[in-house]
């Protein structure tokens, strides 16, 4: 009796530990509320970093979400009442967590998840399909990595805060900024969606470098490091050379409107030199 139940136990603790793993593999990084709510508190610290006339300017400046979850995109925007919006689609926010979560496996075990992860979606992202997360077993050969909240904090706020600096810079006026938050405010209707892209058209090729370095700044200002902006950067990096060399069909809305990551990485690095040299008086 005692050997089969020590069988039995054996089984059970077996059952457990392929579950855990099967759970690992498949479940999202984050839930789509939870990174909404993580954005937010982002742009929160980086309103934090305006002087106050920017700051009056910009009043009622807030996030939309645009529920597609096939296109990462982000873009500085007006809403259908004049007001200032930032708009990330549920997609952005999952390609964020998923890399920060594969950059933290990178730093823990001196791997290439993101840049793995890249190809992967290079070769197998269907456009205007959901999102692919990362293929079963693709964490099971490494050691967890512990820096996954970190570099998401990092990676938004550097989203973010690229936005943000297209306002602040005046690329972009809204005929109508009002600190009133409307409870419309919180549906991005495809209207809105549609009058965003147009503009996004001749928003976008401005002063893209001094953005980039403006959105960094703003980023360490808040308390932020570079590192989950520079892990972002390479997973571009990597999906721009999958286009090239695979001749990939994806292509996010957000590479489109944004200069090349090795540049935008460059951009990011000046930007910590910047601000190091600004703290210390240089």
């Amino acid at each position: 009796m005692g050997r089969v139940l020590a069988l039995w136990c054996t089984a059970l603790v077996s059952l457990a530990l392929t579950r855990d793993a099967r759970a690992d593999e498949m479940t999202p990084e984050l839930e789509g509320l939870e990174l909404r709510q993580k954005a937010q508190a982002e742009l929160r610290k980086l309103q934090g970093t305006l002087v106050q006339k920017d700051e009056r300017r910009l009043a009622g400046l807030y996030l939309a979400f645009e529920p597609s979850a096939s296109d990462p995109l982000a873009l500085a925007a007006c809403d259908d009442d004049g007001d200032y919006v930032i708009v990330l689609s549920d997609a952005m926010l999952r390609l964020v967590s998923v890399v920060a979560r594969a950059q933290s496996y990178d730093e823990a075990n001196g791997s290439r998840s993101i840049e793995d992860y890249a190809a992967f979606l290079g070769r197998s992202q269907i456009p205007g399909r959901r999102l692919l997360p990362p293929p079963p077993g693709f964490y099971s050969a490494q050691k967890s990595g512990t820096t996954m909240e970190t570099r998401l904090r990092e990676a938004l706020a550097f989203v973010i805060g690229r936005e943000l600096a297209h306002l602040r810079s005046g690329d972009l006026v809204c005929p109508h900024p009002t600190a009133t938050h409307e409870s419309g405010d919180d549906e991005w209707t495809p209207a809105e969606q549609r009058k965003a892209l147009e503009g996004a058209a001749s928003l976008y090729p401005g002063r893209q470098t001094e953005r980039d370095t403006e959105g960094m700044i703003r980023a360490l200002e808040a308390g932020r490091a570079e590192d989950g902006a520079l892990g972002l950067m390479r997973f571009f990096a990597q999906l721009e050379t999958e286009r090239i060399v695979h001749v990939s069909r994806f292509q996010p809305t957000y590479l489109t409107h944004h200069p090349s990551p090795s540049t935008r990485a460059s951009a990011i690095r000046a930007a910590v030199t910047q601000h190091k040299d600004a703290a210390t008086g240089k």
